[in-house]
């Protein structure tokens, strides 16, 4: 983030007898103090995203170039069939031996291997394991091997709507020892508590019951949202939207702005995604969703375009071939179910729906009403943030079909 000097002349001289506590009389030395401070100030301001970053960049390297290939062999040996495609990819791992052929593993070609300290002592050999048998943060990944020797690898999971990858490629390196592997961290328990977790409260029951409410699908739900639901009094409408307010906050659109930036996600839309979010952070909701609404049409149109589809006889037309295009591709790296979700909010919700339909305006999500200016009295909070989480999860669509693609910048 650069401060240009109007930037701190606008900020910091107004606000420098607040954080000093004593006034503006030195120009000099004052300017000096302050430009200092709202430096510091906005680098504060500055999101961490290099974990997305390592997520993202070397796997829309890889999946095009090694993965894709794979899937392609596992259907020619039978492997995959080819009614299977596209497979969602809940497990990768990629194998570099010293030599040889890179190895390739998908969903359950996967095994994993963990280590680390027991809660138990009276242990024996063949005993089922549980993740509440190891004492919490003692759990190691063990390196994967090939003939007994660990390889390079890069190890990727995925759950709803979230990914972790784990690598290492020191075996490989100059002056490296193959022999002497390295066991990393590995969340066994955070991993296996979000998998009961899913299991017990099905994403596809949640998501139908929030479009109930004119809640769009969002990867940010679990856990919060729904252990809030679960609580007496907590699945009402005032309590979720309170809720979903509450997740969302301006650190959450601030790291989503850095990443959507970055990756150049809304091409030349990103300054109006950014008007959008800043104005609804200052409270100014018609203006956010005066921004965001035209932007929809323009996003999905804009990359069908761009990915090879055909933009043609009216914005429904063109979500079905959107759906089509990501659902041609060999691997998905979300559920179906998300995708399916995503669309039929778009094509058959509130959201395309004619106005005469749309008995709560500033709750429901319609695009006519506000475009054509036939509703007044919209600009809530909670319409403004419905907006934007539809724009959220539009844009968590577009990051995983560009990383298949190999067009993630």
């Amino acid at each position: 983030m650069v401060v240009n000097e109007n930037d701190i002349r606008t900020r910091a001289y107004f606000h420098f007898a607040n954080r000093t506590g004593t006034t503006w009389q030195d120009l000099t030395s004052n300017w000096i103090q302050a430009e200092a401070e709202e430096k510091a100030l906005a680098a504060a301001k500055i999101p961490d995203i290099t974990g997305e970053l390592f997520t993202y960049r070397p796997l829309s390297q890889l999946i095009p170039t090694l993965v894709l290939p794979a899937i392609d062999a596992k259907v020619a040996n039978g492997a995959i069939l080819p009614t299977a495609l596209p497979i969602e990819l809940k497990r990768l791992q990629i194998l570099w031996p010293s030599s040889g052929t890179t190895v390739v593993q998908v969903n359950d070609e996967v095994q994993i291997h963990v280590v680390g300290l027991p809660t138990r002592t009276n242990l024996k050999a063949g005993d089922p394991i549980h993740a509440s048998d190891f004492v919490p943060g003692s759990e190691r990944l063990v390196p994967p091997t090939i003939n007994g020797v660990p390889a390079a690898y890069l190890l990727f999971f995925s759950s709803f709507m979230d990914m972790r990858v784990y690598f290492d490629f020191s075996h490989n390196a100059p002056g490296g020892n193959p022999h002497t592997p390295v066991t990393p961290p590995y969340e066994l328990q955070e991993l296996a508590a979000r998998r009961d977790f899913i299991q017990a409260h099905p994403p596809e029951t949640l998501l139908a019951r929030l479009r109930q409410l004119g809640w769009p699908p969002s990867p940010t739900y679990y856990p919060t949202l729904v252990q809030t639901m679960a609580q007496p009094g907590g699945d009402t409408p005032a309590m979720i939207a309170s809720t979903i307010t509450a997740l969302h906050g301006p650190e959450y659109w601030t790291r989503s702005i850095a990443l959507w930036e970055e990756l150049k996600i809304f091409s030349t839309r990103t300054p109006y995604v950014r008007k959008a979010i800043e104005e609804y952070l200052e409270g100014d909701y018609v203006s956010a969703i005066y921004v965001a609404v035209p932007q929809f049409e323009g996003l999905i149109n804009d990359y069908v375009a761009s990915a090879g589809g055909t933009v043609a006889g009216g914005f429904r037309n063109t979500v079905t071939e959107f759906k089509r295009l990501i659902e041609s591709r060999k691997v998905l790296l979300f559920p179906r179910f998300a995708l399916t979700h995503v669309v039929d909010f778009i094509d058959s919700g509130s959201f395309w729906n004619n106005t005469s339909t749309i008995a709560n305006p500033n709750q429901e999500v319609n695009r006519h009403g506000i475009a054509h200016g036939v509703f007044t009295g919209f600009e809530t909070q909670e319409l403004a943030l419905k907006f934007l989480l539809l724009l959220d999860c539009v844009a968590f669509i577009l990051i995983q079909d560009q990383l298949i693609r190999g067009a993630l910048n």
